[in-house]
Order: structure tokens, then sequence, then C-alpha cells
């Protein structure tokens, strides 16, 4: 939950399943969609079901107090200075990663460059919005995720096993105190069950958590999901109760934990849909989770304990061709759920999208009818076929008598024969061998022959027509002198 993003493995390619349903049916979840410019938009908090808020690159803040509205419902402001943002990652100001607002008139966010933003009023203008710069302070903390159970505590984390807590989040930067983990835990996530218990996440499969965050770096506990490195790297996590933890990987696996304070055996894997990386995790209660990845998919679950089948999948930003971004085009980066009437999703090119029906499952594809099988023809033998490999020309010249004609022939590759037969111009057919002669007299003359299979079936006609002549017809005989 309330996680930031990191670059993830290649998105597969999918198709939006917005998918419509006939009379009498459930309907399948639906997600609205509206654009505000082309800044990248990181995280999404939304404190109630009237009020939401979502950060990103450039310093930008947009914020609605009507979620499900059109792009005209929601406002956008650039913040902390920095000039105005124009669009893509790398926009002027800085990447604000994550944010949380514990209640609808106060929330917090943290950016990449090491700063925190704090507003009383943050649907309110820029002059809404203070500043601090924990760099000063400390390290340069780059900072990805950050949650409030409550308005006196906040915890953010960092890609260095950083982990910074206050009492006071809006008291500038010395009201901020690092705990430092060890530096191998690059931290993407947090999410707090309450103010006694705090998750967080990162990459290679690390998990921290606490009973008490204030505590300083040894009241956090480390471990570690087995799995490959690349394979393992978790970003987003929702801890909705001291019960249950969820958090997914890079290659779209569910984890869940009734003990999220426990071994690493404590969590367990369920396989979702997709191939890509889990990049935020929500849950308004402990039996309604929804999770997004970076291909425009979202996951959501009823009994997020039932295993890989208590999830679904519906896709619903498709992939562009041709796109050239840092970003994957339909990448999606916070999700917040205030309750089970909405969910709102921050993404890529500046998109927002709502669902005030986010955990209804889209209706199952219709199982294909079996093909029938037609019966299968009896085929005959494969009937062999004779080539003629040499004839006479087409026009032999003689004086007086008949001419001597010969022809050759032989079953094509593959025939099983066990004979010929041949027949000169009307006469009947008869069984013959290669070369076979005949002395035929002027006139126009027509030679065939059929191979014969071993099952007495035969072949097709094979013909050579020829014509012989006088040698005064040479103007219509052409060849050469009959033997």
């Amino acid at each position: 939950m309330r996680a930031g993003w990191r670059f993830g493995l290649a998105a597969t390619l999918s198709l939006a399943m917005l998918v419509g349903t006939a009379a009498g049916e459930v309907a399948a979840a639906d997600w609205s969609e509206r654009v505000l410019g082309e800044t990248q938009l990181f995280g999404m908090s939304c404190p109630t079901t009237s009020r939401c808020i979502a950060v990103g690159a450039g310093n930008t803040v947009v914020s609605s107090n009507d979620p499900t509205a059109g792009a005209a419902g929601w406002n956008r402001i650039n913040v902390g200075g920095g000039e105005q943002p124009t669009g893509g990652y790398y926009s002027p100001g800085r990447a604000i990663r994550a944010v949380d607002c514990p209640t609808a008139g106060f929330c917090v966010a943290v950016s990449y460059e090491g700063f925190v933003y704090t507003s009383a009023n943050p649907t309110g203008g820029p002059g809404a919005w203070s500043t601090a710069d924990l760099t000063p302070e400390g390290p340069n903390v780059h900072m990805y995720g950050v949650d409030c159970p409550a308005t006196n505590l906040c915890v953010a984390v960092g890609t260095e096993g950083e982990v910074l807590t206050s009492t006071d989040p809006a008291g500038g930067a010395s009201a901020w105190t690092l705990a430092q983990l060890p530096e191998s835990l690059q931290l993407r996530g947090v999410s707090c069950a309450s103010t006694s218990l705090c998750v967080a996440v990162g990459d290679e499969g690390a998990i921290a958590s606490s009973t008490q965050p204030l505590g300083g770096a040894a009241a956090w506990g480390q471990v570690q999901l087995p799995g490959a490195a690349i394979d393992s790297n978790l970003i987003g996590v929702g801890c909705p109760s001291a019960r249950l933890c969820v958090t997914g990987n890079s290659v779209n696996t569910i984890f869940v934990s009734t003990s999220p304070t426990g071994p690493a055996g404590a969590w367990s894997a369920a396989q979702g849909e997709g191939t890509v990386q889990i990049t935020d995790v929500d849950c308004p209660s402990p039996t309604q989770c929804v999770a997004i990845d970076n291909n425009g998919d979202v996951l959501t679950s009823t009994d997020p304990t039932g295993g890989a089948a208590a999830w679904s999948f519906q896709n619903i930003l498709t992939y562009v061709h041709g796109e050239k971004d840092i970003l994957n085009p339909n990448a999606m980066f916070g999700v917040s759920c205030p309750s089970a009437s909405l969910c709102a999703i921050a993404a890529t090119k500046g998109k927002i999208f709502t669902s005030t029906n986010p955990f209804v499952p889209p209706p199952a594809e219709p199982k294909a009818k079996p093909k029938k099988k037609k019966p299968k023809k009896h085929k005959g033998p494969k009937r062999p076929r004779a080539i003629i490999a040499s004839s006479p020309p087409p026009g032999v010249e003689i004086a007086k008598g008949k001419a001597k004609v010969r022809f050759r022939f032989f079953a094509a590759k593959h025939a099983s024969v066990r004979g010929f037969v041949c027949k000169l111009d009307q006469r009947k057919f008869k069984p013959c061998k290669s070369p076979k002669t005949y002395r035929a007299g002027f006139g126009k003359h027509v030679f065939k022959v059929r191979a014969v299979g071993w099952t007495r079936h035969r072949g097709p006609v094979a013909y050579d027509p020829f014509e012989v002549c006088h040698p005064t017809d040479g103007i219509y005989c052409f060849g050469r002198q009959a033997e």
C-alpha cells in the first residue's frame, strides 16, 4: 500500500477487458479513465470516498473532492518549487513517489530526492503544501513509500534500508528520525495496520516489520522470501489488520501472511494472472484487497488468503504499440480504496482510473464447446502416377510406310506400382513395359499410359500427342527423320 514504483520487467501485451454483460448477469467491475496531462503519476491516497490525492513526477499533486467525476473534477498543481512539469518521467522538478492521507484534512508525501511534503488543505493551491528537505539532516534519502496510520505517526522508507519516522510530520526536517537498517534492504513500500504494526517490503524478497515503529533500527525485524532475486522484488504492500498483509513480486505472484511479523515461512504464495511486476496493493478490509501491476492489470479478491483461485484478473489499460518512453505506456503505480465502493488508481501518462464496484469480478470466460470430430473418411490406396520420360518429337517425317516410335516411362516417386497399361489412339489399354514401341502411319496419334497399383487400381492417364507426316508437309510437321 502507498508504495513507490521502480522499473519492472517488460510488459506482456494485453487487450482491454471492460466486459459488458447481458440482463440478469452480474456486471464486471467498471473502471473509468481520465487523463490529466502527460506527467507520470506514482502515488494515490483516498482518505474518504469523496476525496483523493495523487502525486507524480515534476512536483505534481492532483486532487479531487469528487473522484468519480471526469478530468474537470480533478485539480492539478505544482508544489515545492521548480518548473511546471511538461510531461514524461524526467519532468523538471522532483519525483513525488508516494502519498498518504490519514484524514481528509491532512496528507504527507515523499519524493525520490529526499523531500517531505505536508498539507492541512490537500485540495488547495500550491501554497497549501509545505516542503522539508531531509537530505541536509542525514544521508541522501531516496524515498519510495510512506504510510501514516495516524496524524501523529508517519513512516517512510528508502532504497538503502532507511526507515524514517515522525510523530509530527509537518514539523520540518528535524521532526523526522532515521533508523538505518542494513543498506542491502532496498525498501520500496510500507503499510501500517496501526501505530503498533508496520510492514515494509523491498527488493529481493525483503520484508521488514516492527510492532514498535518508533523504536529505532533494533525494533525492526527482517526476513527474506525465497526465490530468484529478479523475481522476488516486492514493491507494494497492504496491511488492513495485524492479521493480514498482502504484497506481490515481479512476476505477478501474490504473497499473503496472517502473521506478518513472523518468519519467511509465514508468507504463502499464490500465482496471479499476468506476467509482470505488481506495483501496489491496498486492502480496505481483511476481506477485500486490490493489487495492480505495470501492465495495466487489476487483481481483486474478497478472500485474500484463499489462494490463486480467489483472485480475479482484469486488464483496464491496454498496451499501446510503438510508444517510446522510459516507462511502460500501460503501467499503473498507486492504488487506494477507502471502501468497497471506491478504488482509485494513479497511472502512466497522467491517467487516473476509478471504480465504484471494484470487487465485482469479471464474468468467467465461457468454456469453448468441444468440436465434434468428423468421422474420418476411409482413404483408399494412393493412386500411382505414370510419368513419360521420353517420346518421339511432335512431328515425325517419313517418305512411306509407318514410323517407328518409342516411349519410355516410369512411376512417380514413392508410388507403389505393380505395372503399367498402354495404348495408342483408340486401341484398348494393355499391359506394357518401358520402353514401349509402336509403328504409326501418317496422321495424328496419341500415346497414353497408366500406372497400376498392387491392388489393381489405376492411376491417371499420362499422354503424349505426335504426328507422322510426309517430308513435303514440313510446313505443318516438325521433327527429325524417323528411324
